[in-house]
């Protein structure tokens, strides 16, 4: 079995992509597809709700894989340091970032929420030189750069679409601060995960993860006492939600576990920015939607940073 696929030739030698690499686009294309089903799905039901769902249908998809991987008795040789790394990365991952994302939409919008939190592939090249001391390059960094770039230019919106421009300045910077803190969290929750996968597989690892984030959600959609009734969701949107939890968060999540595991964090980060690139292209394809100069640049830009990380 060949190790990698041909990517492209230079004089001395084929560049090919790894089995890392090419789960971490893998997982872009999974939640580029299934970002169009949520972006409808997501007008009608709350984003806690309907993540929660998600992870909760993942979840026993994992636990069916259990058998055919490592004897179950091995999870009692897994040291406690790393289940704490590994449960950690959960909840400073979702329960505090993903509740801090929600803060800073509500504060200074979507577009400049995702492109402060595009700077994702920069926190976590920082988190992984602090904490796990890995040596990069500067064509490394270029293209982590370039990434976040190409991430910050498609977030945003033309001009003419915006509506908030007479904001309140104590609103604007508590937003900018709740949007670089999530960018930070995220960046440790996925440095986190290379630690604590030391001796997990990827599916031991989501099948932990997976319930744990399901069970978070819930709990903070109770507690918010959030609008929308498990009841109100009919059997057919139910089956999209489903649908969606067992491509994105399923084998989404295993690409993704596998690519940090293999790749390490930084590049994870970076490569998966091709997401919103292929989601902007499947949008382009099925929603019609439509092609500017800006989302031309946004594409060319994460295109570079992925090619030089690669």
């Amino acid at each position: 079995m060949p190790s990698g696929i041909t990517l492209f030739y230079t004089q001395r030698s084929a560049r090919v992509i790894n089995y890392g690499e090419g789960v971490a686009l893998g997982a872009s294309l999974v939640w580029a597809s299934t970002s169009l089903v949520l972006r409808t799905l997501s007008q009608h039901q709350p984003s806690a709700l309907i993540t929660a769902i998600r992870c909760g249908i993942s979840g026993p998809f994992f636990w069916m894989l259990l058998p055919f991987g490592p004897p179950l008795s091995t999870l009692v040789n897994v040291p406690l340091h790393e289940w704490g790394l590994l449960i950690g990365s959960v909840f400073i991952g979702i329960v505090i970032g993903d509740q801090l994302y929600l803060h800073a939409m509500k504060e200074i919008g979507v577009s400049r929420t995702m492109a402060l939190v595009g700077t994702l592939p920069i926190t976590t090249l920082i988190w992984e030189q602090l904490l796990l001391d890995v040596p990069v390059t500067r064509t490394f960094i270029f293209g982590c750069v370039l990434a976040a770039s190409g991430v910050i230019l498609l977030s945003q919106r033309p001009r003419q679409n915006r509506t908030d421009t007479q904001e309140h300045p104590i609103r604007l910077k508590r937003g900018i601060i709740f949007a670089l803190i999530t960018a930070l969290l995220w960046g440790l929750s996925t440095t986190m995960l290379k630690p604590a996968m030391a001796h997990l597989t990827s599916i031991q690892a989501n099948s932990v993860r997976m319930p744990l984030v399901a069970l978070a959600l819930f709990g903070i959609w109770r507690l918010n006492q959030g609008r929308g009734n498990l009841r109100d969701i009919g059997w057919r949107t139910f089956a999209l939600i489903a649908l969606t939890g067992l491509l994105g968060m399923g084998f989404g999540s295993f690409f993704y576990v596998e690519a940090v595991l293999f790749i390490g964090p930084a590049k994870t980060a970076t490569l998966t920015t091709a997401t919103p690139v292929l989601a902007l292209i499947l949008a382009v394809i099925f929603l019609k939607e439509q092609i500017t100069l800006r989302l031309l640049t946004g594409v060319a830009l994460c295109v570079a940073g992925v090619l030089l990380v690669l």
